[in-house]
Order: structure tokens, then sequence, then C-alpha cells
């Protein structure tokens, strides 16, 4: 077709337009022009004409270029490059007059196309699902190649493998609260109470709060998922620890566990009053009947509250004794000031427990994921809404969160924010449409720029082979829309301005297509390029991000070079005439072109007449009033005060340079809700108020035995994108638990020890997570000569598994125990595989600062180490092994900052590259890159003003802020080289008449 034809003319013309800017940058490479008032208006380069001010006054330039008479002296190869290009710019003429001709056929070509990739992509994508578009919520922002992620990884992946549970089948089925999968998950609704002043363990606010439960409670299919309570639901639990009476159990209706909450009674039939501290379940209410009582029947009055209070607050927290055990329960639940001695809470908070398996499920590794999504969605359903609206009043309010809430919460405002988008789109589009005065080119303007992500998705997925497609890579659709309407812009504005020169419709898009191509050329490939830089990027996320929208860069400009201008041929053919929007817009446009346009300079232009004589010949020209303003108005106010605008931004760049440099890491992990939500009130309250045992959000450090410590992790077949597939783990074949158990202990024992270099907060407050303790005291019990026996070198192996299968088959012990001991299946044969531990720390991994928490890794690896210097470790090192694992976040965000700065530089420093390249004229790419690197440094400066940090969505930010800049930038240098003006005043004035409208166009539909 004549429009595949004329792509391959513009590709031709590449090497012309950069002889063009060649022969622009030199001042005797330009026509004959005669300078008039030192107004600099564009003339077309084929009438090489004059331009002057005043009649009396005409300046006259001669030029080589002028005919072949002043030309006598051009070297040959100049005169046989120049009939060359000419050759090649009648080619396109002539291509562009013929398809000027089909306008219909050439736009059914092109837009076929477009249409045909975008029902391909549809067609496959149904066939394909998502092996052909992976589209995943993770953010894959991690370092792969780090031992941090790869022990992390070994270990994940490691319990999903190593799931086996070997114990009586009864014991999976029953019910757990914290354990989903072989995962430990809390399976709990948690809701903290604040007063409004005073002490929230006052007696009016207890009885609101006990009130307020109790409506919890009662919601819909809350004892469907509630904890059971084995204990008092039709068999005792002694009776019930076989398959088919827990099942039963499971299925029908029972009783729920009693939640983790300070109103509540306790049950005297257990043999101990409620006013002593060994009574259970704990709470600050009263049961004065010797039997169970019922809620209806609590009591919370003030002179037993008070000396339970006061027993609480004066309590040792113990787990090895009823007493303290009970009082730890409690501490956990109030603010971690109250407490020695101190009675006044200023927080209190609630937890519902909810059991796996659920109903509908036999065990809880039966779809473990299915379960958790199930009570996730139960959870919001049910309580989201109902919480929001507020239950409790006067005196007293609340912040909740529950399993799996918060995400569907996210979730949700991700459709809401959704809309944004589409707002964005349709900004764009009524945007267009106004600047345009035509619904035509507005909307297939916006269907081009949409189109482009199916051909831009084909190159990313089959030849860059990615397969992921993220969060991230979504966020190209708003950079994307800034870009293609910029370009439409550029496109639309060359359109008119070759009206001023041209009648015909072929003559005026071969200008067009020439021009405004090569402007378009020359930001695109600087933007893409930029990028592209992000291509070397060492997190997934921003890799794939960077080579997505350098595609869509890509695709957009070839779309907007191929299919635009059959658009733009079908409105001046059909659509031109066409009123737009009840016509007063146009109305608009009329009044402005009648009233504001007229003619601004006189040109005088070379006319042969037929015996070859020249003599000059005036003919008058008009430029859009915009246009006009910005040459004239604009210009003269720029280099009037050309002076005091440089010192007034060497100020601003010194200043926000300055505070650039006190640009730091952000510690804390990015707040994706504002302050006042509740979810992030929940976030930020729940470990200021709660610290006992850690926070939630505290550093847990891990440690594992039983996977190789020098390569945890094997990554062969795997891509570096797919969260899912990390790798397999490394088993250590020197692994033996009964040789190994006594030193694996020692160092449970001595890292729960209190250290302010190690960030640990000793015992009882933060204790390990660690079965080995628990098991010798269990051994123990029945001799304490035992342990000896059966761990360490020459160990009974025997006996040890068989000792340690007997206490695993206690269901409160493997309900504990399970989520760290990790076995599998193999030929029938349960294999151990692996040992793990966990241990808050009293740092938060929200607030710890990068480079502490580099120290604060190496001080834990050092520490580990250490333990295999001496005994019991140091004989029996080789069958132990093992590591710590922890921190991985921290080099992420130390990475993230280093590659802001990095792929600043890098971008820029291509920017310059390509910017030379395509003006070659290395003082305007580097004045161009000096404005590209002062917005850059303002824009790091500004995010210090406004008190933010470089964290992760700074830091992606800060990267892409270079790819957006040059799209501006690179329009002014090159308009600048274009001019054909001999004095920089002149190419300045042609330079903001030519593309002023463009630029603050493409600013204001990037800023929608």
């Amino acid at each position: 077709s004549k429009a595949t034809v004329s792509v391959l003319y513009w590709i031709l013309s590449i090497r012309l337009s950069l002889e063009n800017v060649r022969s622009n940058s030199n001042p005797l490479g330009r026509g004959l022009m005669l300078g008039v008032n030192g107004a600099a208006g564009d003339v077309e380069p084929a009438m090489k004409g004059l331009r002057y001010t005043a009649p009396s006054q005409i300046t006259v330039e001669m030029t080589p270029a002028v005919s072949p008479a002043l030309s006598s002296h051009q070297s040959p190869n100049n005169m046989n490059q120049g009939m060359l290009d000419d050759k090649l710019e009648g080619r396109i003429d002539f291509a562009w007059d013929a398809i000027s001709h089909q306008p219909k056929k050439a736009y059914c070509i092109t837009c076929g196309s477009f249409c045909g990739f975008f029902f391909l992509f549809i067609v496959i994508l149904m066939v394909a699902g998502s092996s052909f578009f992976p589209f995943s919520a993770e953010v894959p922002l991690y370092l792969r190649g780090h031992v941090t992620k790869q022990r992390s990884d070994a270990i994940t992946e490691g319990k999903d493998i190593a799931d086996y549970t070997f114990n009586a089948p009864d014991v999976e089925l029953r019910q757990s609260v914290d354990t989903l999968g072989g995962e430990r998950e809390d399976l709990t609704l948690e809701i903290i109470y604040f007063p409004e002043f005073g002490d929230v363990l006052e007696t009016k606010i207890l009885q609101k709060m006990f009130e307020f439960e109790q409506r919890v409670m009662a919601r819909n299919e809350f004892a469907d998922h509630c904890l059971i309570d084995y204990n008092s639901t039709e068999v005792a639990f002694e009776q019930s620890n076989n398959v088919d009476m827990i099942t039963k159990i499971n299925s029908q209706s029972h009783n729920c566990a009693v939640h983790h909450t300070i109103v509540w009674a306790c049950d005297p039939s257990l043999g101990t009053p409620c006013s002593k501290l060994a009574s259970t379940p704990i709470g600050l209410m009263n049961c004065n009947k010797s039997t169970t009582c019922t809620p209806d029947e609590f009591i919370l009055e003030e002179n037993f509250k008070v000396p339970k209070v006061h027993t609480y607050a004066n309590s040792i927290p113990d787990r090895n004794t009823v007493e303290g055990l009970n009082s730890n329960n409690f501490l956990k639940l109030v603010d971690s000031q109250f407490g020695a001695g101190n009675q006044i809470a200023k927080a209190v908070k609630t937890e519902f427990t909810f059991g796996a398996p659920l109903k509908g499920y036999k065990t809880v590794n039966d779809d473990p994921d299915g379960q958790s999504e199930d009570l996730a969605e139960w959870l919001f359903d049910e309580y989201h809404t109902w919480l929001a609206d507020g239950q409790i009043s006067g005196g007293v309010s609340y912040v909740y969160n529950g399993h799996g809430m918060l995400s569907l919460y996210i979730q949700s405002l991700m459709v809401t924010d959704g809309m944004f988008a589409i707002a964005s789109m349709v900004f764009v589009l009524i945007y267009i449409a106004f600047m345009t005065s035509s619904w035509w080119l507005a909307v297939m303007g916006m269907g081009q720029i949409l189109m482009c992500f199916p051909v831009a998705y084909f190159l990313y997925f089959g030849i860059f082979q990615q397969r992921y497609f993220g969060v991230f890579n979504m966020l190209s659709i708003f950079i994307i829309l800034g870009i293609g309407a910029d370009d439409i812009f550029v496109f639309l504005d060359t359109w008119e301005q070759s009206g001023h020169k041209f009648k015909s419709l072929g003559k005026r898009m071969s200008y067009t297509w020439k021009h405004a191509g090569k402007a378009m050329l020359v930001t695109s490939l600087s933007t893409m390029i930029s990028f592209m830089s992000n291509a070397n990027s060492s997190f997934p996320a921003i890799q794939t991000f960077g080579i997505f929208a350098a595609m869509l860069v890509l695709v957009n400009y070839c779309a907007v070079m191929v299919f635009y201008p059959t658009v733009v041929f079908m409105f001046a053919t059909f659509f031109e005439e066409w009123k737009f929007c009840c016509g007063w817009p146009s109305k608009f446009a009329t009044l402005v072109k009648q009233g504001l346009t007229s003619p601004t300079f006189k040109n005088v232009k070379i006319v042969t007449d037929e015996q070859g004589r020249e003599h000059f010949e005036e003919c008058t020209s008009t430029e859009p009033a915009v246009c006009r303003w910005f040459r004239e108005s604009y210009s003269s106010g720029i280099i009037g005060a050309k002076i005091v605008i440089i010192l007034i931004f060497i100020a601003m760049i010194v200043v926000f340079g300055i505070q650039a440099g006190g640009l730091e890491a952000d510690p804390k992990a990015p707040q994706f809700l504002p302050s006042s939500d509740n979810y992030q009130k929940f976030l930020d309250e729940n470990p200021k108020h709660f610290a006992r045992g850690g926070s939630v959000n505290a550093v847990k450090m891990v440690f594992a035995w039983g996977i190789d410590k020098e390569n945890p992790i094997d990554r062969s077949g795997t891509l570096a994108t797919d969260v899912d597939d990390p790798g397999k783990p490394v088993w250590d074949p020197n692994f033996d638990l009964p040789v190994a158990a006594r030193c694996m202990l020692s160092i449970c024992e001595k890292a729960q020890e209190k250290s302010d270099e190690r960030k640990t907060g000793g015992y009882p407050d933060f204790p390990i997570d660690c079965f080995l303790i628990d098991f010798k005291k269990h051994v123990d019990a029945n001799d304490t000569a035992l342990w000896n026996k059966i761990t360490g070198l020459g160990a009974d192996k025997n006996t040890f598994y068989e000792l340690l299968a007997g206490w695993l088959n206690t269901p409160k012990v493997m309900s504990m125990w399970k989520p760290y001991i990790h076995a599998e299946l193999v030929d029938g044969q349960i294999t151990l595989r692996f040992i793990s531990t966990e241990l808050k720390l009293t740092v938060e991994s929200s607030n710890i600062d990068p480079d502490d928490g580099k120290a604060l890794w190496n001080t834990w690896e050092d520490w580990f180490n250490d333990q295999y210097n001496s005994e019991p470790c140091k004989s029996v090192a080789a069958q132990a092994g093992g590591f710590q694992s922890s921190l991985d976040f921290i080099y992420v965000r130390a990475k993230l900052v280093e590659e802001a700065l990095s792929g600043i530089y890098l971008s820029v420093g291509l920017a310059f590259v390509v910017l030379t390249l395509a003006t070659t004229n290395i003082l305007v790419a580097f004045f161009a890159v000096l404005v590209i690197s002062c917005v850059v440094v303002c824009t790091m400066g500004m995010t210090v003003v406004l008190g933010w940090k470089l964290g992760i969505l700074e830091s992606v930010g800060l990267v892409m802020v270079p790819g957006l800049s040059v799209d501006f930038v690179a329009h002014l240098a090159e308009a600048y080289i274009e001019s054909e003006s001999h004095d920089r005043e002149g190419r300045v004035r042609d330079m903001l008449a030519r593309v002023g409208i463009s630029v603050v166009s493409g600013a204001i539909s990037t800023l929608g």
C-alpha cells in the first residue's frame, strides 16, 4: 500500500533530516533572506525568500543555496548530495500526494493493522490466559542475587516443600488459630481501643467494650468461622482424639473458644476463683457462681476490677507457670506502659480468634490459600463497613484490622483509584478535542495511544522475553498519555503551520511529516533510551517497567508517523467543517483566527521569469495568534530579562542543590494510606502501644539448620520476575539433628539473651520460638541425664526421634511447633529436611535506617559464626551448619537509593549522546542536558523541602524524571537547530513560535 511505501520513504529521509540539521547549523547553508524589524518568521525553504521590516530598508543575505548561478563554488560532492536529497524529498512528496487522494483506503489499512494487533492480543489472552499475560499484584522489588534474599527464599521454598506432618492424622484436623498450610498466620480480627482522655481501664469504658464485643460475635456466620472450643463441644477433649470425632465436631454446631480480651470472666468450675491470678480465662469481669457463667451473668464491678488490675500490674510474666502465663497473656493486650506498678493503660487490644480448617475443608493443609481467602473475604464483607460506621461512642474510640482485610481494602481502593486513570484519559481526550476543535482528531488520537499497548506488549513479551507484568508496568499508561498527547500536538501544530505555506494536502503532509517527524524522533529516542537505561536495574520490577515504557514510546512514535497522518487526511477531507460541541469551541477558534491573527510580516521571494532573469516578488503571510504571541511578546520578555532569569534560576539551583544534598533513604516502609485512615492508624498504633514480645512490625531473626549455607537455593530454570518460583532449596547433606541438637539449643538460649548490640529484648518479654527448649524440658521431666545421651557426637538417634515423635503427637505441641519442623515424605520414608526458629528483635522493620540495618545484619552474622568457634558447636560444626536470615529488605532500600542516583546519571548521559547526534551541535546538546539536570536537581531538592525521604516510591519516581523532562527539552533544542535565523535571538523566537504551544499543551496534558 502507499501508506507502507510512505513509511519506507520516511526511513530513508532520516539521513536527509540529519543533513538538514548540519546545514541548518551552518549560517552559509541557508537561503537568501531579507531581515526586517528583527522579526524572525519561518519561510518556506523552497522559497529561499527574503524578509524585511520596512520598505525603505532591505538587507540581502546571499547564500550558495539560492540558485545554480549563485553556487558555482559548491563542491561536486555537495552538489551530488543536494541532488540526491532533492530526489528523495520528491519521492516523499509524491507518496503523500498519492495517499492524500485515497484517504479512506490509507486510513482503513493503518487502522486495520492496529485493530488486528488488538484483536490478536485479545484472542491470545483468552486462549493462553496468564501464561501470555502473567499480571501480578506482587512487586518484585528484591535483590535476587544477594545472600540475604537467597537465604530467605530458600527458607520460604523449603517450608512449602518440606510440609509433612509426622503425627496422628487427627492432629492435622484439629483447628489452629495461627497455623495454615505450615505457615504462621494470625487468623484473627483485632480491635484497639483508645480513651478520649485518661485511663482506658475505667469501668464505664470497659462496660462499653464488653457490650460492643458481644455485638461483634453476634454478626452473621461468626460461629462458622470462630476457633472451636473442643473442651466444651459435646465430647471432652481427651475423648475426641480421633479422626471421626474431630471431623464431626468441625462440621456441626459448636461452642467458640474464648477470644483474647480483658473484658471477660474466668471459669470457676476449673477450680480457681476469678480473683486469683491463676484463674482462666483472663479478664477483669467476675463470675460469682461456682460453675461456668454465660456472658449475660458476667459482672463488672469496681471492687473486683481494681484489685485485679493491681495484681496484673505487679505480676511477672513467665511461660513456665500458670500465673506467669496468664500475666503474660494479659499484658500483651494492654498498653506496653502498663505494668511494673503502673496501673494506667492508654490502649487496650482485643483479638477475636478464628480457626483453620474452616467449614468445608478437612485439614489445615487442605487448600490453605483458599481457606485464607475465604476467611479474609468473610471478615471484610461482614466487618469492614460495619466497624467503619463507628459502633461505640462517648469516651472511647477504636481502630481495627483482621486477617487479609488490609489487602482487600487496598484492592478496593485500587478499583476506585482506577477511576482516576479513566479520568486522566477523559481529561486528555477533552483537552485534545478542545485544542483541535475536533472530536475526530481527539478520539482517534486517544485510540492510537491506547492501541499502542497490545503492540508494545508483543515486543515486550516476544522480543525481550519478559514474563512479568505488574503494578509498575501499569504506571506506563500515565506516561504514554502525556507523551502521546505531546506528539499529537507537535504533529497538529506543524500541520497548522504547513497551511500557511501550502494549499495541497499532500505537500502539507510531506512538510509536516518531515519536520514534525524529526522533532518527535529526537524526543522519542531520547525518552526511550532514558527508560531503557532502567533495564540495567537490579530490581526486576524497575527493569521490566523501563523496558515496557520504552516499547510504548517506540510504538507510539511509529503510530503517530504512520497512522495519524491518515487520520489528519480524513479530517481535512471529510470532517474539518463539522461543528464541534454545538459549535461554540469552533466559533471561539474562528474568532481567535479572525480577530487576533493578522499579517505579521511581508515576505519577499526570488522569482525567475521565462528569460531566466531573477527578480523580487512580494507576498503576505499570516501566523497563528498564539505563535505570534510566543514569537513577539513572550520572546521579547524572555530575551529582555534573560540575565535576571538566569540569575534567578541559578539561585534556585543552588538552593535546591543544597537541599538535594540532604536527601536520605527513608527507613520506613512505603505508606500507601493516609494517616487518618483506619488501617494506617492500626499499623501505626499497634507497634506503638503493644511492643511486648515484639510488635507485628518487629524485625524477625530466623535461624535455619539443614539448608546449605554457601549455596542455599538453586535458581536454574527460573525467571527473575517470577515471584512465585524463586527456585529450589539446596539441602545440607551433612545435617544431623540429634548430633547438632546441643549446639542448636545453645544458640537458641544465647540468642534470646538481652543485648543492645544485637537488638534483643531478653527473656521473657522477647522469647525465641525454638522447639528444642521445650523439647529438652519434656525429656528432662523423665530423666535429666537422658538429654546428653540422645544428643551430640555418639547420640542415640533412634531414641531421640522416638521421643520427638511422641512429644509432637500431642495436639497442642504439634500445633505450636509444626511451623518450625520441616520434613517431607521421600519414597515412603519421612525425611527431616531442616529446622527453623524465630526471634523478634526490639527494632521495627518500618523504622530502621539502612546503614543501621546493614550493621545489625553483620553483627548477627559475626555472632552466629562465632558460636561455632567454641563448644558445644565447634565439634559438630559440619553436622549442624546453619545460618541466620533477616533484614533482606534493608539492602533493597539501600540499593534503591543507589540505583536512583546511578539511573539518573545514566539517563542524562545517554540523553546527551542522543541530542548531540540528533542536533549535530554539542553546545545545544550540552545546554539541553544541563536543563534536564536542573530539573532533576530541583525535583530532588523539592523532595527534601516537602519533608519526604527517598523511599521505594520516591526512588522509582526519580528514575522517571529524566525520561519525562527530556521530552520537552529535546523539542526546544531541535526547533532551535531547525531555525533559519542567523542570530541567537532570532532562533529563540523561531523556536518558541514553532513549538511553544506544543510544549505547553503537552505539559497540560501530562499534568492532567
